[in-house]
């Protein structure tokens, strides 16, 4: 199977979604997975079943299955940067090995998801606290795609459940984005997260000095750094920042 004839297919093939649940009474459930309380709901798709078989023919043609597997393996799948993907590493709650280079990252993983947690824990109850008392009431997040995405949806998920400050997230690197984010907080009571793998992100580092300026025209230089947090590998530039 190949992309021409799918495409092919694609082009041939004239039916609404209507159509197609008006020929296949079954049709939620044959277009549909579960895995515990999940459910992937694909039947409200124009794919009917030749479709699906070609995709799923196409799939096994161009080993996707054992790429999967070498991605929870810790094979350096990513071939721009010569890496592993460790997504899956962060999900694997129960702690087993996942080798790269020889050496297991779990610990790593598991010890930085706990400083996560304490952290996190101690804004919630102001056992971190901003340098001029009280407590944080507002943290701001800015970061771009990944650091950026992730949070937000985490957020927006667990908000039923939220027990701590008012979360803002800033990734646009037009000012007016981070203007009206910060417009209406007070600089005395907010956090200030800068998400960056390589501390270097031009977008982020641009929205992160506006947001550092406007911290210190608010509380003075000499507290700035009791309102700023990273989430980076770069800890020299992360400390070079402040």
């Amino acid at each position: 199977m190949s992309w021409e004839a799918l495409r092919a297919y694609r082009a041939n093939s004239a039916h609404t979604i209507l159509e197609l649940f008006g020929k296949d009474e079954g049709r939620a459930t044959a277009f549909s997975a579960h895995l515990d309380d999940m459910v992937l709901d694909y039947s409200k798709t124009d794919i009917d079943e030749t479709a699906l078989g070609m995709l799923l023919d196409l799939a096994r043609r161009r080993d996707v299955e054992g790429r999967r597997d070498a991605m929870f393996r810790g094979e350096k799948i990513n071939e721009t940067e010569g890496r592993a993907v460790l997504h899956t590493a962060l999900r694997n709650l129960d702690g087993g090995p996942v080798h790269v280079d020889g050496s297991d990252v779990m610990p790593g993983v598991l010890h930085t998801l706990s400083r996560m947690e304490t952290f996190s824990g101690e804004v919630r109850n102001a056992a971190i606290a901003p340098p001029g008392g009280g407590r944080f009431t507002d943290v701001v997040n800015i970061g771009i795609g990944g650091s950026d995405l992730g949070p937000a949806m985490g957020y927006l998920a667990l908000a039923p459940y939220c027990d701590g400050p008012r979360c803002h997230f800033v990734s646009n690197v037009d000012g007016a984005h981070i203007h009206d984010t910060l417009q209406g907080l007070d600089p005395a009571s907010t956090l200030i997260i800068i998400a960056s793998k390589t501390f270097t992100t031009i977008e982020t580092m641009t929205n992160a000095e506006t947001a550092r300026r406007w911290l210190e025209a608010g509380i003075g230089k000499k507290d700035v750094g009791g309102h700023l947090a990273a989430v980076s590998s770069a800890l020299e530039k992360t400390a070079q920042w402040g």
